[in-house]
């Protein structure tokens, strides 16, 4: 999550809730783990989630959609506060 974080445009922050000591000191152990890119990365790919329909009818007509040339369209950027 931290991660992730680190790399989004979005402000994340994980709240964490242990119930004892014990998993305090398991969360905060975790402040010292860094991912490559390439970890976060293959940890990104082997966790996608596959969103079905409409998604991957949208996804496959989208170059038709956009006049043929989907790769050469460029998203409008969207400020978050």
């Amino acid at each position: 999550m931290r991660e992730r974080a680190a790399r989004s445009v979005a402000t994340l922050v994980p709240i964490i809730g242990p119930r004892n000591l014990s998993q305090l000191d398991s969360y905060l152990g975790a402040l010292d783990v860094h991912l490559t890119g390439d970890q976060y990365t293959r940890l990104t790919e082997v966790s996608a989630v596959p969103l079905g329909m409409p998604h991957e009818g949208i996804a496959a007509s989208l170059d038709r959609l956009q006049g043929g040339a989907a790769d050469r369209v460029t998203a409008p950027v969207v400020p978050v506060a």
